[in-house]
């Protein structure tokens, strides 16, 4: 079975891990929004009969409205939320790496033990994280100044559209490096569930990407375009389902798709990294019977049959 059937499978035994993690990011969201979105729904919704219903009406009148009238409300909420989304944000790597320890484990556990082994993971998800931030700002803040002053030059030089499709080809390059950061900490985190200790986790992950690096940025890319997708396939349905009208299912209904969106986006996160855990897996199973055979010659055992046919013959001396 190739990686890929391999890692579906184990989404697909991993479906309570992958609602556990939703679960708790769902948690998250709303400690963070609920206080923004009463701030904005306040000023309007609570003086009209049919209440924040009339934030959605045609136009979004109502909902500029209401933006106007709570603007130093929601700038003093946002401050607030900046600091809980920072924790929050910090936080919710414990069900990230939940649903890893979930995707690599053998027998099943569950919630309990997968948050347990999450917070002894977050000091080290946490030193992942940061870096892997701090590394693609700064080529982000490099690339932007670089193609900045390049815009500037060009300008003068060439027209706009040849200026434009120019720096354009020079900005794939650095999107791809920004992606590759982001493989690159998954890969050192499959390290880190495993037990591997971080230097020993960040040199493996690193020869890893080294050489696999163009099957692992093409998975990257499937899973990322069937990411892309699933919001561009509901926008439709969304405004087929019109919630300016007065039936209060329809914004049930957008709603629960809206969750469904998210609950597959997280899902595709869990088979990206059950392919990562997949393809690791492969690559450590021939060494790993290649020590079992070693161990069992020093133990004045044979050598089994199957191992035979696949060692090359020794040189004869010369």
């Amino acid at each position: 079975m190739s990686a890929l059937g391999r890692a579906f499978g184990t989404t697909r035994r991993c479906l309570g891990a992958v609602v556990y993690a939703y679960a708790l990011r769902l948690l998250c969201a709303w400690i963070l929004a609920s206080p923004i979105a009463r701030a904005l729904t306040a000023p309007v919704a609570s003086r009209h009969p049919r209440g924040d219903a009339i934030l959605f009406d045609p136009g979004g009148l109502e909902l500029l409205e209401s933006l106007r009238l709570s603007f130093g409300v929601l700038a003093s909420e946002a401050r607030g939320a900046m600091l809980v989304g920072s924790v929050l944000g910090w936080l919710a790597l414990i069900p990230a790496a939940g649903l890893l320890v979930a995707l690599d484990e053998r027998e099943r556990s569950g919630p309990a033990e997968w948050t347990r082994r999450g917070i002894e993971l977050l000091p080290r998800f946490t030193l992942t994280f940061g870096s892997r931030l701090f590394c693609q700002g700064v080529v982000a803040v490099l690339a932007a100044v670089g193609l900045s002053a390049l815009d500037r030059r060009l300008s003068s030089l060439w027209d706009e559209r040849r200026t434009d499709l120019t720096l354009l080809s020079l900005a794939l390059p650095v999107l791809a490096v920004l992606i590759l950061f982001g493989v690159f900490e998954d890969l050192v985190r499959v390290e880190l569930v495993r037990g591997v200790r971080f230097f020993e986790a960040v040199r493996r992950a690193w020869t890893r990407l080294a050489r696999q690096v163009w099957a692992l940025s093409g998975g990257w890319l499937l899973i990322g375009a069937c990411s892309l997708a699933l919001p561009i396939l509901a926008a439709p349905l969304v405004g087929r389902l019109d919630v300016s009208r007065p039936e209060a299912w329809r914004v049930v209904a957008v709603t629960l798709l809206h969750q469904a969106v998210v609950f597959s986006l997280v899902g595709l996160r869990a088979l990206w990294l059950a392919l990562l855990l997949a393809e690791r897996s492969a690559e450590s199973a021939p060494r790993a019977e290649r020590l079992a055979v070693d161990l069992q010659v020093a133990a004045g055992g044979s050598v089994p049959a199957d191992v035979q046919a696949h060692d090359p013959a020794p040189e004869p001396r010369q």
